[in-house]
């Protein structure tokens, strides 16, 4: 549910990555390796078949070319290079099968993945490469085969890194950009051919854009950079031999400005202003291909092998070195052990009742004392905004000329005065409180 309504923060809780990281420790990862190693299996033999069979070129009086294949005798490279065919052979068509399978089971959603058609491809490709060898077929239709089925092996074998923790990521990124080039690509080619049919139509003494298609590969080429502006124009032009220099090289201008400049800087901002959203949508692709991992093999697997590979708690120590580190301590000798013993007691016991009961105490003498600064600190505010002296602050000062000790009659109303402005401060407090 969380992978179908794209929610990669619930997947991405620790909960969750705990919960994912036990399964795959616990059967995802084995079976997966199972599934490398039996790919492995028909893989490597295929590389040897290709680095150890490579033909030769030799060119006829008549110009064309001669493919010779390598003749398989009975020899002891024979007898090695007839078990790679055997296993290629063995697992290409457990492939097959396998795909098939596949089909069965999910059906319509089996197509929307890009990896099954890789498969298919590499598992065909092989056995068109493997079985004409096997019996020595004359031509070399089917070494061409085992070149597209190496290429497609291998890039089938990196697919099979997607669900790694670590580096998986990184190919279903290549892949979301890989989708984002074609999509720009398509819309280009509209563009890639009009210059390419444009040049082929000026530059009439180069063999480059002879023909049609030439033309368009070697725009193509053009077009990530490698434009060969020597060879191609500028020779052509001082020997004379452009017969339409100025239009030539004004469409030339025109394809340097929109095709290795405009096209190029576009891919790139789109890669990187992209590249957050493509990160979260490969996070949650590679999480996806993990969780539907698990879900086929607990459909598959038996209840007793799930029951016994399946955990209901995991226990995680941030610790670990800590821990070690004190086990080495309790090996050591009896009394290490007991303090470490004691140690351990105290910090998993914590504090007695008593000193928790006084603790909660001295809490609630900081919270009352604390209350009673700030009730402080608002009854001086209230008293200097209501400019109320106290009788501390009107005995303050020098004594009087006269020298007398006494206070004047006038200082004694003042005074009388001065206790009634308690009055308003009282009043001020009571509302405050109401």
């Amino acid at each position: 549910a969380m992978v179908h309504y794209n929610r990669i923060e619930l997947l991405n809780h620790p909960v969750c990555k705990k919960y994912l990281a036990m399964k795959w420790v616990a059967y995802g990862s084995k079976a997966h390796l199972l599934n490398m190693f039996l790919y492995l299996l028909g893989l490597l033999p295929l590389t040897n078949l290709i680095i150890t069979l490579r033909p030769s070129v030799n060119t006829t009086e008549t110009g064309e070319l001669d493919i010779i294949m390598v003749p398989i005798s009975f020899t002891e490279q024979s007898v090695f290079l007839s078990l790679c065919m055997v296993m290629v052979l063995i697992t290409n068509i457990y492939s097959i099968g396998k795909e098939v399978v596949q089909i069965s089971q999910q059906r319509w959603s089996y197509f929307r993945d890009g990896s099954n058609q890789i498969d298919w491809a590499s598992a065909i490709s092989s056995l068109l490469f493997v079985i004409p060898l096997m019996v020595n077929a004359e031509g070399s239709w089917h070494w061409q085969a085992g070149a597209m089925a190496v290429l497609n092996s291998w890039i089938g074998f990196l697919l099979y890194l997607q669900r790694f923790e670590g580096v998986g990521i990184y190919v279903v990124m290549f892949g979301e950009i890989m989708k984002t080039l074609l999509r720009i690509v398509m819309l280009f080619v509209y563009l890639m051919l009009a210059f390419s049919l444009a040049f082929h139509a000026l530059m009439l003494n180069q063999k480059e854009f002879n023909s049609v298609p030439l033309s368009v590969i070697q725009t193509f080429v053009m077009m990530v950079g490698e434009l060969n502006y020597q060879n191609n124009f500028l020779d052509a032009y001082l020997n004379n031999t452009l017969p339409f220099g100025f239009l030539t090289y004004a469409t030339f201008v025109h394809f340097v400005l929109l095709m290795p400049i405009l096209l190029v800087n576009l891919m790139i901002g789109l890669a990187v202003g992209d590249i957050a959203e493509v990160q979260r949508n490969a996070s949650l692709k590679r999480i996806g291909m993990q969780i539907d991992l698990h879900t086929s093999l607990e459909d598959k697997l038996p209840y007793w092998i799930m029951k016994r590979v399946d955990k209901p708690s995991v226990t995680i120590y941030p610790n670990r070195k800590c821990s070690k580190h004190f086990l080495k301590q309790l090996i050591s000798g009896e009394e290490e052990r007991s303090e470490v013993w004691t140690r351990l007691q105290s910090k998993s016991q914590g504090c007695t009742f008593v000193e928790n009961e006084l603790k909660k105490q001295k809490t609630r003498m900081k919270e009352m004392s604390g209350m009673l600064e700030k009730q402080h600190g608002l009854l001086k505010l209230i008293i200097q905004k209501m400019e109320i002296c106290s009788e501390a602050e009107e005995c303050d000062g020098p004594v009087t000329l006269r020298g007398s000790m006494w206070p004047s009659l006038a200082q004694s109303k003042a005074r009388g005065r001065s206790t009634s402005r308690w009055v308003p401060l009282i009043k001020a407090i009571e509302a405050k409180r109401k």
